[in-house]
């Protein structure tokens, strides 16, 4: 194949192709279509309006973009907790957080990346989210324990 001036390539036989090259900026927009399509691994979504994703996927998610808003549900103790909470984490109790949502609309059209000490806290919190309006909630399957069980780093505010 040979390229010419305007991007395109020509293979063998003289026909014209294009290139697609996936920048970082377009991991976001391809997973939001990965997640609608369900058919990706690691990645479902809930009837309750919310994607949920594998601890691999969400450190993907994490990784590729500094868009990403990551609410730990777990109590104040928790996040504090040996065990650590991730990385950027904003600590948002469960228990508090309908009286946080002010505080929290600023996120609103952002991905949101929800987890707690396992599935049902974290869970029960994007159900709220999506409730309360924010259009990309994703939770980490399996809370913090799951995060952590697959090898991925936490820090400690301590």
């Amino acid at each position: 194949m040979r390229n010419d001036e305007r991007g395109t390539m020509n293979d063998e036989r003289g026909r014209r192709t294009r290139n697609f090259i996936v920048h970082r900026s377009s991991f976001i927009v391809l997973l939001a279509v990965a997640v609608m399509s369900c058919k990706t691994v690691g990645i479902s979504m809930t009837r309750s309006g919310y994607a949920e994703v594998s601890p691999q996927i969400a450190n993907e998610m994490i990784l590729d973009s500094r868009q990403v808003v990551i609410l730990d549900v777990r109590s104040a103790a928790g996040f504090r907790a040996p065990e650590g909470h991730i990385a950027g984490a904003v600590s948002v109790p469960f228990e508090t957080i309908e009286r946080q949502l002010p505080e929290l609309l600023p996120y609103q059209n952002q991905t949101v990346l929800v987890y707690g000490e396992n599935d049902e806290e974290g869970g029960l919190a994007s159900k709220l989210l999506v409730l309360a309006g924010f259009r990309n909630v994703v939770h980490v399957a399996g809370g913090i324990k799951g995060w952590i069980e697959q090898g991925y780093r936490t820090v400690n505010a301590q």
